[in-house]
Formats: structure tokens, C-alpha cells, sequence
């Protein structure tokens, strides 16, 4: 669908907001990703995926480079990270996203997937979003990493 030059498609919703909350993390070694989707986006969510990634890689340190969002520097994230001594958080400067490299992970499943679609449900979007990281070479990954 190709809309004329100077107008924007119109994209039609279902007419509620629901919504999904995706963590991922790279390694930038290997080029694993790990992810795990969540209803929300609260402290405890993001301390369930930091959970996650201690039972991904059950073994040696752990190191995270995340940004400043309120959810990631939390007290109780704080504490829980302190009771978990193999993994270590390293915040970006403020405003610097451009810094982290997953940001271009998530930009690709953006325009691969999400950008100008319509999924009839949540369960197809979620499907959508797994296919394509079980597409994504850990190769891939790297490069678009390093994009």
C-alpha cells in the first residue's frame, strides 16, 4: 500500500490500547538475544527479566548497559541488585540512547513488523515478534548492533 505523495495512511485500530511490554538483551560476545515479554512496564517487571537473564546464563558475571529510566534505577532495583551480586548494571549518560546498541534491534523489529500494520490480535502480534527473533542470527544481531 503506497498512499499518494504529501498524505499519510490511514492505519485503522481495533479501538482499545492493549499492550505488551518486551525486555531484551544481547550479548555482545555471542550474539544471543534473550527476551521476555511482560503486561507492564513497572520495577517489578524489569526485576523479572533481570531475574531471567540470571536463569539464561546461570554461570559468571553479568553485566547489563541500560539508560536512566525510572524503572531501571528504582530502589527496590537497586536492593535486588545488591542481594544478586552477578549482575551489574551500567547506565547510559542521560539522553544518549544512541549509545546503546539494542536500540537498533528494536528499530529493525519496529520496521520489520510493527510500523503501518494492524494484527487482530495481541496473541499475533506476540507470535509475529517471537518469529522474528527466532529468525535473527546471532550474526545478525551483531551487525545490527553495530549499526
Amino acid at each position: 500500500m503506497w498512499p499518494w505523495v504529501g498524505h499519510q495512511i490511514r492505519v485503522p485500530t481495533p479501538g482499545t490500547n492493549v499492550t505488551r511490554t518486551l525486555f531484551g538483551a544481547l550479548n555482545i560476545r555471542t550474539g544471543r538475544w534473550v527476551s521476555l515479554v511482560r503486561e507492564r512496564m513497572f520495577k517489578e517487571d524489569f526485576m523479572a527479566f533481570l531475574e531471567y537473564l540470571l536463569v539464561a546464563y546461570p554461570t559468571g558475571p553479568i553485566v547489563l548497559i541500560v539508560d536512566n529510566f525510572s524503572r531501571h534505577t528504582a530502589q527496590a532495583v537497586t536492593e535486588w541488585l545488591a542481594e544478586h551480586p552477578r549482575l551489574q548494571l551500567l547506565y547510559l549518560p542521560t539522553y544518549c540512547s544512541h549509545l546503546n546498541s539494542v536500540e537498533q534491534i528494536w528499530l529493525r523489529l519496529k520496521n520489520k513488523i510493527a510500523a503501518n500494520r494492524l494484527y487482530g490480535s495481541m496473541k499475533a502480534l506476540l507470535e509475529t515478534v517471537e518469529s522474528f527473533f527466532n529468525e535473527m542470527t546471532p550474526e545478525q544481531a551483531l551487525v545490527w548492533a553495530a549499526a
